[in-house]
């Protein structure tokens, strides 16, 4: 009897220690495995949940790009690709300011309507609150992986936390 306890307890320290030893890789590992250009992975989005994630064709003869949105009303957009590759516009707006995201500058864009000229002409940073917008910029190319564009679009957040989750951003390492 104390031997079978004693097999059974190995047993379930060995199960135990081999299962924490293998941690499946999450959808941005997944996607960097795909791709040649650098994927940044959201290090925070609040309480936005993921509604979805996707690898979008750019063309026979590109590269796949990443798109994964977070919540509803409220939403953040992660959008990244080769930064050799454009294969997406990210819509009218007024640039509004830059910023500097993890050593990289970005262009800050709010989506003020283009015909209000009123609100067009005094467009600003607090805007994308009410009305939407952008952070754009590039990451250099490593030894290994291409440059990246990458793109963090909000609706219905402010800039300061267009600011806050673009910075959260980090390469994925596999």
């Amino acid at each position: 009897m104390r031997k079978l306890l004693v097999i059974v307890t190995v047993a379930l320290v060995f199960t135990q220690s081999t299962s924490l030893a293998v941690t499946p890789l999450n959808k941005y590992q997944i996607a960097q495995k795909t791709v040649g250009y650098q994927i940044l992975q959201p290090g925070s989005t609040g309480d936005l949940l993921m509604r979805s994630f996707a690898m979008q064709s750019c063309g026979a003869k590109s590269p796949k790009w990443l798109a994964a949105i977070y919540g509803e009303d409220r939403s953040v957009q992660f959008l990244e690709t080769d930064s050799a590759v454009k294969c997406s516009n990210p819509g009218l707006g007024v640039k509004v300011a830059t910023a500097k995201i993890n050593g990289n500058s970005a262009t800050i864009v709010a989506f003020c309507d283009p015909a209000n000229a009123a609100q067009w002409k005094n467009c600003k940073p607090s805007d994308i609150h009410n009305y939407g917008g952008y952070a754009l910029w590039k990451v250099p190319a490593t030894k290994k992986l291409h440059g990246t564009e990458v793109e963090v679009l909000v609706s219905g957040l402010t800039y300061e936390d267009l600011l806050k989750m673009a910075r959260a951003m980090k390469p994925v390492n596999l």
